[in-house]
């Protein structure tokens, strides 16, 4: 870039600096991170064939389990990891809580708009990505929500069937390099939102019959520990300091910002699963699965009881 060049764009330097903070203070944030793939779609409908992966060199989990706060204030973007993670203290959940004991459908529906958002990240296998077939037969780390587990969830442990003439749906380690499945990951947008729902696993079958190649991929995997680790959240002052600035209640100057975030439906739920391990079980019996609303209220009762 000449000086010319330099001048001209001196206009745009002051929000791309500020945009350019904007991210860097996202402590955690998979946005920016190579290792990660993300589905890319055309007007919001897509379609891609994943492999979920075993565990990784010196790793116990075959996924990481964590919360993260998403949400525009009056001042900007603030996108977070929830300390309530690893359990500490959050401020945003603490703030949430009050206005959830004052009551009334504004400090509820603030309240809401601001909730933890339950995440999970895992190693994958590109097997089909026709958007970008560059990435096909890499490993990358993905991050989904509580709806793409649930296909997971149902798979490792199928639910009774609703009729007693029905055969049993056996239970499949879809993380297994041999025995597991290829998952056909479709999103398509539905009032507004992205939704997974068309989803499906195939039938178990080996990601490779060559050990030798199968090998390379478990080599390829990423360590999941930095993401359950404490210092993948910021410290409660931290934190706060951050709230308090993106909603308006610090005394600097405000922010500007042009981070723009795309909420998924099923990123969109808050612990609507609850796993006991990150181990293949034999099938259980399901249990209801509470709502959104419920889920919220106990765990705000949880923080005002703690």
């Amino acid at each position: 870039m000449d000086f010319k060049t330099m001048m001209a764009k001196r206009k745009d330097r002051l929000s791309r600096v500020q945009s350019q903070l904007e991210k860097e203070s996202t402590k955690g944030s998979s946005y920016e991170d190579n290792r990660f793939w993300r589905l890319e779609s055309k007007d919001g409908n897509g379609s891609a064939i994943i492999r979920f992966l075993p565990e990784a060199k010196n790793d116990e989990i075959m996924w990481a389990k964590y919360y993260r706060h998403e949400f525009k204030g009056t001042q900007g973007w603030l996108i977070d990891n929830c300390p309530t993670s690893i359990g500490e203290k959050c401020p945003i959940c603490e703030a949430n809580n009050q206005l959830w004991n004052e009551g009334g459908s504004e400090n509820e529906d603030l309240a809401r708009s601001r909730k933890r958002r339950l995440k999970y990240i895992s190693n994958i296998y590109v097997v089909q990505d026709t958007v970008n077939p560059d990435n096909e037969g890499k490993v990358f780390l993905f991050q989904y929500g509580a709806k793409i587990f649930e296909f997971i969830d149902k798979k490792i442990n199928p639910p009774e069937p609703e009729f007693k003439d029905m055969t049993p749906e056996e239970p499949v380690d879809v993380f297994d390099f041999f025995e597991g499945c290829n998952f056909r990951l479709r999103m398509r947008k539905k009032a507004g939102y992205v939704n997974y729902d068309m989803s499906t696993f195939d039938e178990p079958s080996a990601i490779s019959e060559d050990e030798t190649e199968v090998e390379e991929i478990w080599n390829s995997q990423h360590s999941l520990q930095e993401f359950i680790a404490p210092d993948y959240y910021k410290s409660y002052d931290e934190l706060k300091e951050r709230f308090e600035k993106i909603s308006g209640q610090a005394t600097s100057a405000p922010e500007k910002t042009e981070s723009k975030l795309t909420v998924d439906e099923d990123e969109d739920e808050v612990e609507e699963i609850r796993p006991k391990s990150n181990r293949v079980t034999k099938p259980s019996k399901p249990k209801a699965k509470p709502s959104s609303d419920d889920d919220e209220l106990s765990f705000f009762e949880g923080l005002a009881e703690a």
